[in-house]
């Protein structure tokens, strides 16, 4: 009995006042068995002097009685000859005074001596007792349970059964017990088809959450499922269970083989028989749950729910099992690690022909498994060979689950995954993840047959699943599948995956790797893809994945991304990459640095440097600095170059800058400056042509709509122009070889924006948004053109002057080549006539430097280079 209760009343005072209770129980009982066992079988319950017998006792008129015998046999004889005296002499060496006397002495010795070793025995093994010996029926045809209740009763005990069959309506086993039988398919414990579908064949007596040191070894449980006409159904929570442990600290089943369990096969729960729902993130009262559970070579099969599962438990191994053949018609797993699980270990188990081979899981409005190790699993004909999800938190709009984390997979395998209709309606899978965190998978191999579902991928990432490792894979004979390995997208698209050395092989016929849309952080790296000769070897909606070392062959496209085909899989690094860089780095997780020295950085997302060195430094989105020294864009602002420089620094967005100095990164160090939004160029030193010689020209546009040729001296009317005549005063001349054209309007129609009474586009300060590639929104300060609200967009496409035939350029000042007649000679003056120079050294425009084509009569027009002003 338990006397030193704590003063408040809580789980430690429930448990002691229910374990007196049960001791109390169970000593009344003992009492009524020990006096019923006195009654009828005790053999030396009392001794003759115990015993009345007239005015004395048994005892005394029994050793009175012999006395007088005794003299009555000496008077007759007399003492004897001395053969028949050393007879007398008893065991011990004390002599009797007749031959009989002392054979009954010694035979009393020898008795009391082999009673006394007997009850030495006896308790030395009265904690190993035997089922029968309590009335147990080992051929199954009488009900033992209350033999089971009266072998086990109080506990400390370890209960054996014998070969046979043993019918139950449930064992209940109290603390410190051990149930044994002589074997699995040797010795049976079954549910008598009485039994109510409640009924659980074996369990723990204790449901305090105390319960300690109870194990299982070396028989069958058969759950008779399919007893009372197969009308029976599960009764909810852990109810209807083959073998559980409720709050059982310190347990074991070891070589049991549980069959046709109306629910589980073995289930490991908390203290109580409905599961707890209290949302995710809540957790039983950790006093109530199981710990220190090990289920080692067993055997599930039948179990119409799962084979092996657990719920709010902890420090769990499962090891060496075999869970097969499910006969539920739902969610039935031969290994389910369920709601709130937690430090779970299986190794060497194996599973077929369930509809999923290991499911790690929980419901929503429950807490996640999560520390839960898989290793060297074998899933055999499984449709989902591996499902690791957190149903309720996968969808849009779904919560992002607060508990389901930390799970590995190592060295497991799934042998041809197929729709095997356990659960009927559902998709095959070898692997699956959702809604999971921290799930690493390595050493993991999936073979099919070719008889996969089609369009199915074999290995599914998805579902706000995040964290996510899969290495060291290996997949084959999957062609039917839609991928070999499919990363999903969408609003609910994970996050952070990496695939690492794969190998696929003779697999899908559509894609070897696919990531779906919105996938903004995926790596790829180290894998050796060979398709069936058609279909992607890798297939991405964005180039935002990270590829490295990324091979395959005999697909129709290597790769295909964002709707591009590749012959060869590209190679792409991201993150703050840097490449042949010493004393340079990338800061950002979206900056690179290229050939860099002397403690350069690109310090922010979208920042870059290459070849630079001396402290250069990139600041701002957009922004790089390119073979140059101690040049630095300016932070917080954002596209900005410099180029080819040392010693430059931008003055702010939308420049694009060369420069020189040796006195640190200056904006005066500065020669060349262009602003990318007013297409304004700055620059303190010569701006040259590229011809030996040439002219100052400007676009004009022709009065009859028509080209007119090079070489022809030209005038205006009024905003058009014509070949001049005699009497016209000539603005230039037709040329091509122009060092610098005014007036081409390159881009857009002269009257697309506003502008001013003097022509001058009119600009407003505007705020720009755009989305990055991860969905992320930005926005900036830009002085654009106003639109002009009378312009009428052409339907096509606009077309610059410099492609339109009445567009000329006309020479306004410098050499220019100009066709004349046959009057003109070098250093003489010319007029126009009809476009072509002819001689006039009085009232002549333009003066002769130089006749290149001398006069043809056939041509009608010479060429000379002659000088405008």
């Amino acid at each position: 009995m338990k006397t030193d209760y704590p003063i408040d009343i809580g789980q430690e005072w429930r448990y002691m006042t229910m374990f007196n209770f049960e001791s109390i129980q169970s000593f009344h009982q003992y009492i009524l068995d020990k006096l019923k066992h006195h009654k009828t079988s005790e053999k030396h319950a009392h001794n003759a002097k115990q015993i009345d017998y007239k005015l004395t006792n048994v005892h005394d008129e029994l050793q009175y009685q012999d006395g007088r015998i005794e003299t009555l046999v000496i008077g007759h004889n007399g003492d004897g000859v001395e053969e028949v005296k050393d007879s007398r002499t008893a065991l011990d060496g004390t002599n009797q005074n007749l031959l009989s006397q002392r054979l009954k002495y010694d035979f009393e010795i020898i008795k009391n001596k082999m009673e006394e070793n007997f009850d030495y025995l006896n308790k030395k093994i009265e904690r190993i007792v035997n089922v029968n010996d309590y009335g147990a029926d080992p051929t199954g045809k009488e009900d033992s349970t209350q033999a089971f209740q009266k072998a086990s009763r109080g506990g400390n005990v370890h209960v054996h059964m014998t070969a046979g069959t043993y019918k139950v309506t449930g064992v209940k086993l109290p603390n410190n017990t051990v149930l044994s039988g002589e074997g699995k398919d040797v010795t049976f414990v079954r549910l008598a088809d009485e039994t109510p579908a409640e009924k659980i064949a074996i369990t723990n007596e204790d449901m305090s959450g105390q319960a300690h040191n109870i194990g299982i070894k070396d028989f069958t449980v058969n759950g008779n499922k399919w007893r009372q006409d197969k009308k029976l159904k599960p009764m909810g929570g852990s109810l209807s269970s083959n073998v559980r442990f409720a709050g059982v600290k310190h347990g074991f089943a070891s070589n049991i083989k549980s069959v046709d369990a109306l629910l589980h096969g073995f289930d490991v729960t908390y203290a109580s028989d409905p599961y707890f729902y209290e949302g995710d993130g809540v957790r039983v009262n950790e006093e109530l749950e199981s710990k220190y559970i090990h289920i080692d070579n067993c055997e599930a099969s039948g179990f119409g729910d799962d084979g092996i599962t657990t719920h709010h438990s902890r420090y769990l191994v499962i090891t060496n099992n075999y869970c097969h053949h499910a006969t539920g018609g739902g969610n039935n797993n031969g290994i389910e690690i369920d709601d709130g699980s937690q430090h779970v270990m299986l190794d060497n188990n194996m599973t077929e022909e369930n509809y999923g081979g290991v499911e790690v899981k929980a419901h929503g409005n429950s807490s996640a498994p999560n520390n839960v190790m898989i290793s060297n699993h074998m899933s055999i004909k499984d449709s989902r060979a591996y499902n690791i999800r957190h149903i309720g938190h996968h969808r849009a709009g779904d919560p992002i689950s607060k508990t389901a984390h930390s799970v590995i997979l190592n060295n497991c395998s799934a042998i041809t995954p197929y729709d095997n209709k356990v659960y009927p309606g559902t998709t095959p899978r070898a692997l699956v993840i959702s809604g999971y965190r921290n799930v690493q998978v390595n050493g993991y191999t999936a073979v099919g047959d070719g008889t996969y579902t089609a369009n199915m991928p074999v290995v599914a990432v998805q579902f706000m699943s995040n964290n996510i490792m899969l290495n060291n894979i290996n997949i084959t004979g999957f062609k039917n599948s839609q991928a070999d390995i499919k990363v999903f997208g969408g609003s609910n698209r994970g996050k952070k995956i990496t695939i690492s050395n794969v190998n696929i092989w003779n697999s899908s016929a559509n894609r070897g790797i696919a990531g779906g849309g919105g996938i903004y952080d995926l790596r790829i790296i180290n894998a050796s893809l060979q398709g069936q000769g058609i279909g992607n070897g890798l297939e991405l909606y964005n180039n935002t994945a990270e590829i490295v070392g990324v091979n395959a062959e005999n697909y129709n496209n290597a790769a295909y991304i964002t709707n591009k085909a590749y012959r060869v899989v590209p190679t792409a690094v991201k993150g703050g990459f840097s490449g042949g860089s010493t004393g340079a780095a990338a800061v950002a997780e979206r900056s690179s640095v290229i050939a860099s020295t002397g403690g350069s950085y690109a310090h922010s997302d979208r920042s870059w440097l290459a070849g630079v060195g001396a402290g250069s430094h990139a600041h701002g989105s957009r922004s790089s600095v390119m073979n140059s020294l101690e040049s630095e864009t300016l932070p917080g602002a954002y596209c900005q170059t410099i180029v080819n420089s040392r010693g430059v620094k931008s003055p702010g967005n939308y420049h694009f800058l060369l420069g020189y100095g040796t006195d640190g990164a200056k904006y005066e160090n500065t020669t060349i400056d262009m602003s990318t939004i007013s297409g304004n160029i700055k620059t303190k030193g010569t701006v040259s042509s590229g011809q030996n010689f040439g002219d100052y020209a400007e676009y004009f546009e022709s009065q009859s709509g028509q080209e007119i040729k090079n070489g022809y001296i030209v005038t205006l009317d009024g905003r058009y122009i014509r070949k001049a005549n005699s009497n016209d005063t000539p603005i230039g001349v037709i040329s091509g070889t122009a060092g610098v054209i005014l007036g081409d309007q390159m881009f857009h129609h002269k009257d697309k924006f506003l502008k001013d009474e003097f022509g001058v586009t009119q600009t407003e300060l505007q705020t720009k948004e755009w989305q990055d590639d991860e969905g992320n929104w930005y926005s900036e300060e830009v002085d654009v053109p106003i639109p002009n609200p009378e312009y009428v967009e052409y339907d096509d496409e606009y077309i610059d002057r410099s492609n339109r035939p009445e567009w000329n350029v006309v020479g306004l000042m410098g050499q220019v080549y100009t066709r004349i007649d046959s009057t003109v000679s070098v250093n003489d003056y010319i007029k126009p006539n009809k476009g072509v120079g002819t001689k006039d050294n009085n009232n002549g425009f333009y003066r002769v430097l130089e006749i290149t084509t001398p006069y043809d009569n056939e041509k009608e027009y010479g060429v000379a280079v002659v000088l405008v002003k």
